[in-house]
């Protein structure tokens, strides 16, 4: 009778993901959706201004939908993962090459922060008035970011959703898994049953995403419309052009140097986590989609993807390696307080240096920037302004974030010679009859 009951539950799912597939096909994909309703969206926000606030709550509940999903999908992935590690060479290799191209690309971003800064001067002859203050937090020290990673209470962390203590926590508990042999299989066999339970959550709070979407950018275009943006205008374009160099030119040598990966390809094919963190200014809510696509969109294999992936949105912080020394020289600028080169080298290796801890603090690069200009002895009144809109930046910033988070693990598997070349040298591939197809394999042999 179980086993009846269990075929005819492996039927019912199959026929699920099987209808799924058909409207898939019939309709515009997920992705498409979701550009539209962030586009309407954005436009409706600015149209009606401050009421259209009433509807954020439909936002707040996809953001609390992808959060839902995220504790889970990383504690499960990065366990399975390395409980799964046969050679502990290979996996020491591949994670020493993804940290030192995460390493470079965040390099990259605070040369191109500090340089564009420098030529631009958006702090030149800034028209606004200048109010306002800024309380100064102070940053935590090196010892203190170091001890919070370990997890005085595992069950607090992930009850809190602290990235970095769970990750400490689920590395350890994987290790421990393969130091015990054979005994870890029922474990292993138990996370893998997680794992692909989450895959199939994270698709169904995806067909909430389009609703989700417009709400949040609804919401950010009736708060900070364009009167909001004008001062700050050429602050603004520059932070954006400097991102923008930092995806086309930075993220695109790498791809094209290494991955051998076209730069536009690759902006197509990671639509969807990209849409989703620019929409919830949240790299961490995009990882249950990166991982759900991981093999199939970006050929990465799911064992390395557990690991490289959420490592990234921990510790690949180019947005705020950017961010910061464009903020320094901004409010610097509007005092008129000029920069010596070796200050200005100073600025930019500070905030690589910075960024490397910026996942644990909450507004990290705000936090940063105002301990630099203190340092600096410059008044921090002027970033009161940057902070009020600083939602405008970030957006941006996140997208930034995961965008490199792909790019260096895709680089990594290419050098490892694990990329499956057929992802993107396939011109007939797609991805996304080849996630369905992986969704209706899981479930066959569930």
């Amino acid at each position: 009778m179980a086993d009846m009951n269990e075929k005819m539950n492996k039927e019912e799912m199959d026929a699920s993901i099987q209808q799924e597939i058909k409207e898939d096909k019939k309709g515009l994909g997920l992705s498409i959706k979701m550009l539209i309703a962030m586009v309407l969206g954005l436009a409706v926000g600015i149209i009606v201004g401050e009421p259209i606030t009433v509807i954020e709550p439909f936002g707040t509940a996809f953001v609390n939908l992808l959060k839902m999903c995220m504790v889970p999908i990383v504690f499960i992935s990065i366990t399975l993962s390395i409980s799964q590690v046969e050679d502990f060479k290979e996996f020491g290799r591949v994670g020493a090459r993804m940290l030192g191209l995460f390493m470079i690309t965040t390099i990259c971003a605070a040369i191109l922060g500090g340089t564009f800064a420098t030529i631009i001067q958006p702090g030149a002859n800034f028209a606004a008035e200048v109010t306002g203050e800024v309380a100064a937090r102070e940053a935590p020290g090196v010892a203190e970011i170091i001890l919070g990673i370990i997890p005085t209470n595992p069950v607090a962390a992930l009850a809190s959703g602290d990235l970095l203590p769970i990750l400490f926590f689920a590395i350890m508990l994987g290790i421990s898994l393969v130091m015990i042999g054979d005994k870890r299989k029922p474990m292993v066999d138990v996370l893998q049953s997680g794992f692909d339970a989450m895959l199939v959550m994270i698709s169904i709070c995806l067909k909430y995403a389009p609703i989700g979407v417009f709400a949040l950018m609804a919401v950010l275009g009736g708060e900070y419309g364009l009167d909001t943006l004008r001062p700050l205008a050429k602050f603004f374009a520059t932070e954006y052009l400097v991102m923008t160099i930092q995806i086309l030119i930075v993220y695109g040598l790498v791809l094209a140097l290494v991955a051998k990966i076209n730069i536009f390809k690759f902006l197509y094919r990671a639509k969807d986590a990209l849409v989703i963190a620019f929409s919830t200014v949240s790299g961490s809510t995009a990882v249950p989609v990166l991982l759900e696509q991981a093999e199939t969109h970006y050929g990465i294999p799911d064992r390395i993807a557990s690991f490289g992936l959420v490592i990234g949105a921990t510790v690949n912080q180019d947005g705020a390696a950017l961010n910061i020394p464009i903020c320094v020289i901004f409010v610097s600028q509007i005092y008129g307080f000029q920069f010596t080169t070796a200050e200005l080298v100073t600025i930019v290796a500070m905030g690589i240096l910075m960024s490397c801890g910026a996942s644990g603090v909450p507004a990290s690069a705000s936090v940063f920037t105002i301990m630099i200009l203190t340092r600096f002895g410059i008044p921090v009144d002027a970033f009161a302004m940057v902070l009020a809109s600083y939602v405008i930046i970030d957006v941006y910033l996140t997208t930034v974030n995961v965008a490199g988070d792909v790019v260096c693990v895709c680089s990594c598997c290419q050098m490892e010679g694990i990329l499956d070349r057929k992802v993107w040298d396939d011109p007939n591939y797609d991805p996304a009859a080849a996630l369905r197809e992986k969704k209706l394999a899981a479930s066959q042999n569930a």
